[in-house]
């Protein structure tokens, strides 16, 4: 592992992984443990470039915060799938489950109680820097974020979902239009930061 210290202002992507920046296909359940335990890791097209891009844009004051109900024993595959394909280096805020323990039950809780519950810490200690949330449509990302921006108005300048489903506007129901969007890959965001 790093240290990563963070400055009190700038920008911090918090992004999920499965679905948005790496592809595991999560409402097949079939493919997912395929595409989770037996195949090689995918990136979704073009989410490398977006980070990257993000980070000049901010001149390098641009932090990254992978926030993930995967467990926290694929910690080591995950950082080295990340480090190999050529992603900017992140935090990483995985479950923490033991088979010896009630954290187990931790594996089939809700995921929206949980993410909520690992990006609201990140906002509360950093109160000056923006936040741009990155995550999919699979499952419940847009009702985190969405929760999450009326919490955090004047933190969190934009939400970018990826269009896993199918899914509509309704789901982003009471947010601004102008400060969320689907995309389908990370080159239909790249208008945001160039």
């Amino acid at each position: 592992g790093a240290i990563h210290l963070l400055p009190p202002t700038g920008v911090s992507i918090i992004s999920d992984i499965d679905d948005t920046v790496k592809i595991t296909n999560y409402l097949d359940k079939k493919e997912f443990y395929k595409n989770t335990f037996l195949r090689e890791f995918k990136q979704v097209p073009g989410m490398k470039e977006l980070f990257h891009a993000c980070k000049s844009k901010y001149d390098n004051n641009c932090s990254i915060h992978y926030v993930s109900a995967s467990p926290y024993q694929l910690f080591e595959e995950l950082s080295n799938f990340f480090t190999s394909t050529g992603f900017p280096s992140a935090t990483y805020h995985l479950k923490r489950i033991r088979v010896k323990d009630k954290t187990l039950l931790q594996f089939f809780a809700d995921p929206e109680d949980y993410k909520i519950r690992q990006i609201t810490p990140i906002l509360n200690t950093y109160p000056l820097r923006k936040f741009i949330l990155i995550g999919d449509s699979g499952e419940k990302d847009p009702e985190v974020y969405k929760e999450l921006i009326r919490r955090y108005p004047n933190q969190i300048e934009k939400i970018w979902i990826r269009n896993v489903n199918g899914a509509n506007a309704t789901r982003m129901e009471g947010v601004d239009p102008g400060r969320w969007r689907y995309f389908s890959d990370g080159y239909d965001l790249m208008d945001e930061v160039v």
